[in-house]
Order: structure tokens, then C-alpha cells, then sequence
């Protein structure tokens, strides 16, 4: 997901371009009209700063972290690095944990490169971390696992990387790649972009004999006839015909940001759209989010027929419009459950990419509704760099903010005078 600031420039003014044409060919289509979260009261939270902290070094293109048992954070870079940092003490060292960039070589497509990692949930005992990282010839997703020898302070072991699940991309964009394992079924979860371009062009988001545009579940705990992992028995298409048995939920774009809210267990998941919505969706199992015969809560209007017939499609808890100038390509995102902040308790967190700004939208309790949205940071214009990648917590739930130029950021509270 994450890009150079042109594409995505490029995209805004066709976004625009695309608005004039409807006004002007049919005046019926208003993506503005019936808007259901316009309404949602919006201002800027004067409690809360985000502060960068003091690494005496930039980190380029950070795309996720993971904390190790010892309280360190493992930051993985897009073009292949990974580093060790304490984010409780950043005057500490800061090691490098893996250098990944020879597997990584011509990876240099503006969304390719690593995607994500993630922490087996024994891994204490285990030591097995997994990741997710583009290749090319073929072009194509890549998850695999490493060993991490437990006894000799976290030193990784690259020799051991094996290869549980490979996904061919038809284009060189909306690859998603975020991984992340289930703490209560403790099975991984796998974000897909719809394969690339404009309008989906394959179908390949409402397509159930293909995975991409989907949420994917596996079991990398065993393994079932040629495959490197199984296919848990719960999931929603076992034993259909015609449908991919790892499907979890279908129906995305281009899902970057999922996070499983640590009180209730749901899965939350941001997904970038195209020309007029950025929308938050709470992921439910066998779910379809609409892409790409939707485009947020509205028919998409390149779609003229369905491609599956009596298909219920979820609409967002949230979401944003790109005609109203709130920006170009959503960052998610977690559901704030720290201490710090009362006010955001229940809210979801997420980031704007291209117009530099972090905010959240407090979820109703049935997680149908957005009540209420802050502003909690928007780029200063002076010409500073800001553009967030990702959005974590700390290990005491506290949020803690990438942004692609390299910075490592926390939200603090401000006293009032």
C-alpha cells in the first residue's frame, strides 16, 4: 500500500476528474447525497499531541512492528530492513535485526516490498516469526516463517525462512500483506488487495475462486495434502464448490490496517479505496464489504451488473470522502483500549496518508455507528514530512504512529492551562 506521494496525487485528480464527468453525464449520481456519515460531529482534540520520538536516526518506509518478549520492538522497513529499538528509552542502541535486502533486490514497485510480520502466539516457546513480502517473477505475495533462537537475545535465523503460501499478482499494485494471528483461535490472518489497477478490472474482489480482494485465514500449525498450512474447519466456504476454502472475508480493495480489538476479539480492517470513499470495516466471518460493486456505502458506478447473484453486502462503520477534501488513502488502525485517553475509549484509530493527519471515530457499543470524530494530529504547513503508515500500540496499549519519511511518533496528553 504504501506509495510515493505522486500515484496517489495522480489518483486524487482523477477522483476529481471522474466527480466532474458524473455531474455532467448524470446529473441522478451525487456521491455526497444520503451521505450517512456526514453528519458525524468532527472537531480537533486540544488534549492530545503527537510527538515524534528522539531516534537519532530515521528508519525509511516502516511498514508495522511487533514487540518481543523482552519489552524491545522489532520495525520492519518496506525495502527490506528490520530494526531492534526500545520505544521506552529511544537514547538506546538501535540494532539491526534482520537485513533483508539482498532477497528484496528490484522490489522497487511503489507498493511492492515487505508488507508485514507478525509473532506466532507461542512464541516464547517456539521462537517462529512470520512475513509478508512481495516478489517478482512471477510477481507475486509471499508469507514465510523464520526461527528466532529465544536464548541468544532474539537473534534471528534467516537460513531457516521457509515458504508457507505464495499468491501470483497480476498487476504491480493493492497487494494489502498485512498478517496478523487471532488471539483467540490463534490461526493467521492474511490481507489481499484486489490484484492492481483501476476498477478492479479482473472482478477479482467478488470472484470466490480467487483470493485476492479478500481476508484470508490459514492454520500454520499443520499442514494438508501439497499445501505448507491447513484450512481451518470453521471457515465459511469449507467444503462449497466454486469457492476458496481459505476465504475469510471478500469484498476489499486494498486492506491495509487490520487489528483485532483486545476486548471484544472483532477484527478490524481500513481498506484504501479509489475515487470517493476510504472506508472502516468491522471484518465478520463469511462477510462481503461490496468492492467492486460497491465503493463504500454507495453503488460503484462502473459496475452495472453483479458479478454473484443475492449477495447481502456489509456496509462500513465509518467512512470518508475523498469529494470533501478529507483526504486520499485511509491508514489503519486499531481500537484505542489504553489508559491515557478516556475520551477515546471504544474509538477506532486510524491515519490519512496523503494529507498527513491521524484521527478517530468513537464506534458505538453494537459497532454500527460512528458518533463522534477527532482530529488528532494534521500536519503542520511548513513543509514537514509526515505521511503514516501504520498505527500501533505500545506494550501498555498506548498509540504509537509510522510515518513513511523514516519517524517513530506517540500520542501525549496535553494539560489544559
Amino acid at each position: 500500500m504504501i506509495a510515493s506521494l505522486t500515484p496517489h496525487l495522480i489518483n486524487f485528480s482523477i477522483s476529481l476528474a471522474t466527480l466532474v464527468f458524473l455531474t455532467a453525464a448524470s446529473p441522478g449520481i451525487d456521491p455526497l447525497a444520503g451521505n450517512p456519515y456526514g453528519e458525524v460531529p468532527r472537531e480537533d482534540a486540544t488534549w492530545c499531541a503527537l510527538n515524534k520520538l528522539p531516534f537519532p536516526e530515521t528508519y525509511f518506509s516502516p511498514v508495522g512492528f511487533i514487540h518481543l518478549p523482552d519489552g524491545t520492538t522489532i520495525v520492519a522497513c518496506q525495502r527490506g530492513m528490520f530494526y531492534r529499538l526500545d520505544l521506552r528509552a529511544p537514547e538506546k542502541p538501535v540494532k539491526v535485526f534482520l537485513d533483508f535486502r539482498e532477497v528484496m533486490t528490484g522490489i522497487d514497485d511503489f507498493e511492492a516490498g515487505v508488507h508485514g510480520l507478525a509473532l506466532h502466539p507461542e512464541f516464547a516457546k517456539n521462537g517462529r516469526m512470520f512475513l509478508s513480502y512481495s516478489q517478482n517473477n512471477p510477481r507475486r505475495t509471499v508469507i514465510s516463517e523464520m526461527y528466532v533462537d529465544r536464548k541468544a537475545n532474539y537473534k534471528i535465523k534467516p537460513k531457516t525462512e521457509k515458504i508457507i503460501f505464495e499468491l501470483q499478482q497480476p498487476l504491480a499494485d493493492h497487494w494489502g500483506g498485512q498478517i496478523l494471528f487471532g488471539p483467540e483461535d490463534g490461526l493467521l490472518y492474511i490481507g489481499i488487495g484486489d490484484g492492481g489497477l483501476r476498477d478492479d478490472p479482473y472482478r477479482l474482489a467478488q470472484n470466490p475462486w480467487t483470493l485476492h480482494g479478500k481476508i484470508l485465514r490459514i492454520d500454520v500449525n499443520h499442514k494438508q495434502g501439497n499445501l505448507a498450512y491447513s484450512i481451518p474447519k470453521e471457515n465459511p466456504f469449507v467444503g462449497m464448490q466454486l469457492m476458496r476454502e481459505e476465504i475469510y472475508a471478500s469484498g476489499l480493495r486494498n486492506p491495509w490496517g487490520l487489528a483485532f480489538d483486545p476486548k471484544t476479539g472483532h477484527l478490524w480492517c481500513a481498506d484504501v479505496g479509489q475515487d470517493f470513499w476510504e472506508e472502516i470495516n468491522v471484518i465478520k466471518k463469511g462477510g462481503n464489504y461490496g468492492w467492486s460493486d460497491r465503493d463504500g456505502p454507495m453503488a460503484f458506478f462502473k459496475t452495472r451488473d453483479p458479478l454473484l447473484d443475492n449477495v447481502n453486502f456489509i456496509d462500513p462503520v465509518f467512512a470518508y470522502t475523498r469529494m470533501r477534501g478529507d483526504g486520499i488513502c485511509i491508514i489503519g488502525g486499531i481500537l484505542y483500549r489504553g489508559k491515557k485517553f478516556p475520551e477515546l475509549e471504544g474509538s477506532y484509530i486510524y491515519g490519512e496518508w496523503g494529507f498527513g493527519l491521524v484521527e478517530a471515530v468513537k464506534i458505538s457499543e453494537d459497532e454500527t455507528k460512528s458518533l463522534q470524530r477527532w482530529t488528532l494530529y494534521r500536519k503542520p504547513g511548513d513543509g514537514t514530512s509526515f505521511n503514516p503508515t501504520f498505527i500501533g500500540t505500545d506494550q501498555e496499549g498506548e498509540i504509537v504512529v509510522l510515518s513513511q519519511e523514516g519517524t517513530l511518533w506517540t500520542l501525549d496528553r496535553v494539560e489544559k492551562p
